[in-house]
Formats: structure tokens, sequence, C-alpha cells
């Protein structure tokens, strides 16, 4: 099983939340209902306040727009040196379950005085978009036999939007599609499952990815989809997104797929060179992939 790949469990009902990934996301982390579970990790010489994900669910609430980032990690023996994957349930408002699953090794970087004789993995990140309103979200354990975890939760406010944007190819002289809205030509690359868009960013400070969804016939109104984004092969983030049709746009070179509303995720980016790649793990989908940075 690939790491950071989830899976829907159950039918998902029409909630409208995306994944996200900020590399780098400095914002407030928040407590849940069950603040008993508390756990402090020294990561690095820092303190971090995590919580315990074990025999009990964790239950939090918030009111949005927010951005939310959900760091898990597995408690495992000291002496274990393989690779073990540590899971749970994601349960928003009142729908259904997803079953999120991410596979590490552990780090010999944190300790806690709450857990002597044990270590913790590499982090397994997930990430959501919350809507307008107030809402409440469960991190739900497998079961009690189930690899224990710890879970910290961030979220940060929405930041304003910045015309100042740059258009960023990718790499192997893909031609783009362009998406018609209006008089404008908007350039996307279309993605499928199997295939790989990559990016190498340059003198810029951060990049968005906006993704389309490629509606066609035989789809609902409302449709879901995956996208796992990679820095130089390395998973750093699988976002889930909820779409819906904009009925304002059509796709030039394929007038028969209606183009979904834009969905986004934004990496911050160091000096370093590095290059990013977009998956789509939705097997019969089509997504259109947009990359903008800004210095």
């Amino acid at each position: 099983m690939n790491q950071n790949q989830s899976y829907r469990f159950i039918n998902m009902i029409p909630f409208c939340f995306l994944i996200i990934f900020l590399s780098g996301l400095q914002g407030e982390t928040i407590r849940p209902q069950e603040k008993n579970k508390k756990e402090i990790l020294t990561i690095n010489n820092k303190k971090r306040t995590y919580y315990q994900l074990h025999k009990e669910p964790l239950t939090y609430k918030l009111s949005g727009p927010k951005r939310v980032e959900i760091i898990a990690r597995g408690v495992v023996p000291r002496k274990e040196t393989n690779e073990v994957q540590f899971s749970y349930y994601l349960i928003m408002d009142t729908g259904d379950s997803i079953f999120i699953n991410h596979n590490g090794v552990k780090t010999k970087s944190i300790t806690s005085a709450q857990h002597p004789g044990h270590g913790f993995t590499h982090p397994g990140k997930y990430f959501i978009n919350i809507t307008k309103g107030n809402h409440w979200f469960t991190i739900k354990p497998i079961s009690e036999k189930h690899l224990p975890l710890v879970v910290r939760v961030r979220v940060k406010e929405f930041e304003s939007e910045n015309d100042d944007r740059k258009f960023v190819k990718v790499l192997g002289g893909i031609n783009p599609s362009h998406l018609v809205t209006g008089e404008k030509s908007i350039r996307y690359y279309k993605l499928i499952h199997g295939d790989k868009l990559q990016f190498e960013p340059k003198n810029l400070s951060k990049i968005i990815l906006l993704s389309r969804l490629g509606f066609q016939n035989g789809m609902s109104d409302y449709e879901q989809y995956q996208i796992r984004i990679l820095k130089d092969e390395k998973i750093v983030g699988t976002y889930f997104f909820s779409s819906e049709k904009s009925e304002n746009s059509t796709i030039k070179e394929n007038k028969k797929v209606i183009p979904g509303k834009w969905r986004s995720c934004e990496i911050n980016l160091t000096k370093k060179k590095h290059t990013y790649s977009v998956e789509l793990l939705d097997k019969g989908k089509t997504v259109y992939i947009r990359c903008l940075g800004i210095k």
C-alpha cells in the first residue's frame, strides 16, 4: 500500500471540503474535546503537544473557513526498525468514515516521558479545507489492538488573493489544454491516472496548484477526486477534493468535458531546487492542473 494513500470508506455524503497540503504550515494548534489525552513529544529538542489516539476517538470543533493539517505518528517499540502502517478513520460532521492510512519508519529524534521504551514514526499528514460555518470532525482509532497513534492538528486562516502570479510550465514540453471562460483562455495541463506532471519552480517563494475535475458523461454533478504531491519523489501530501460542475467553462480541445470548479493547494518553497510531481489517484477520471508561482 502506497504511503499517504487514503481510501474512501463507505459512500461519502456531499460535504464540500478539500484536502490540502501547505508545506511549512505555521498555524495555530487546536485541542480536541478530550484534553486529558495530551502528550508532550520532544522533537529535535523542541516541545510539541500531541494527543493520544488509541481506544477512544478525538473530537474537534471549529468554525470555518479554515485550512486544517492533521499530523499523525505511530507509537512503536524502541527496538522497532521496520516500516509500519498506522491508520485511523476521519469523520466530518455527521458524514461517513474515511479510512486514512500512512506508512512510516521510526525516527530517532523524538522522545516522550509518557511512553518510555517507545519511539515514534515520521509523520503522516492529511489536509482539510473547512468551509464556512461551524463544524465537528472526529479522528477515530481503527481498534484497540491497532497500532496506537499520537495526533496533532493545526489550522490557518486563508490568505488574501494575490494577482502577482507566474504561470509555471511542466517539464517535458507537454502541450497544455485550454480552459475557456467567457473571452479568457487559460492554460491547464491534462492529468490522468498513471501519468505524472512535474514542475521545477525557480526563484519563487510559493507555488499554488489549481486543479479542476473533468466531468464527463455518466458522472454526477458532484464528485470527489484525490491527487498526490511529491517533492523529489518523496510524498509530501495527499489531497482530497470535492467539486461540482462549472457550467460557464469549457475545454477547448474537448467540448464534451465540463470542467469542475477549481480547487487549490499551496506549497512554500525553499531556495534549494526541487522537482515537484502531481499524480491523480482515481482511475477513470481526468483532472486539469495549473501551477502558479509567487515570488
